[in-house]
């Protein structure tokens, strides 16, 4: 798998094992769980703060798959910083229909602070193919950008 940050790239490794050790956790207790490798990560601080994560086809088929219904309710984030950058593990979840997107994100300090200025109706993640014909938005009412501590990775 290609690394969006070379100078960070065992950081960024560590935060995949992390996702997929989680998803695994939810899918034993019966979740479905849809894992998002992003190709690329784009952080962008315009208005609306956002994340821009381009994803393989079959990863959107199957989050377009999982979402149809979903109305997701909580959001986990694990953080780690390495190099000046912050790797961000979230997972969004349906409590009720059991479904969890496990999405890895990264940014760097001055990218938070510019989100930050930005974020204070929360940040969105819009998952898009290659071709950007297709995209879904998750929304983050609550992502500090400055907390760097993590349970993970």
């Amino acid at each position: 798998m290609d690394t969006p940050i070379e100078s960070v790239s065992e950081q960024w490794e560590a935060v995949i094992d992390d996702m997929e050790a989680t998803a695994n956790d939810y899918r034993a207790a019966g979740w479905t769980v849809v894992e998002l490798h992003p190709g690329d990560v784009t952080p962008l601080p315009g208005e609306p703060p956002r994340f821009d994560v381009l994803v393989p086809d079959n990863e959107f088929d199957q989050l377009q798959t999982a979402v149809s219904e979903a109305a997701f309710d909580t959001t986990e984030l694990y953080r780690a910083e390495d190099g000046g950058v912050t790797f961000v593990l979230t997972v969004t979840c349906d409590t009720d229909r059991e479904v969890a997107v496990c999405c890895p994100l990264y940014y760097d300090r001055q990218t938070a602070i510019e989100l930050s200025d930005r974020a204070d109706d929360g940040l969105t993640t819009t998952i898009r193919t290659l071709a950007d014909d297709r995209t879904i938005g998750i929304d983050y009412d609550d992502f500090d950008l400055s907390e760097t501590e993590s349970p993970s990775a």
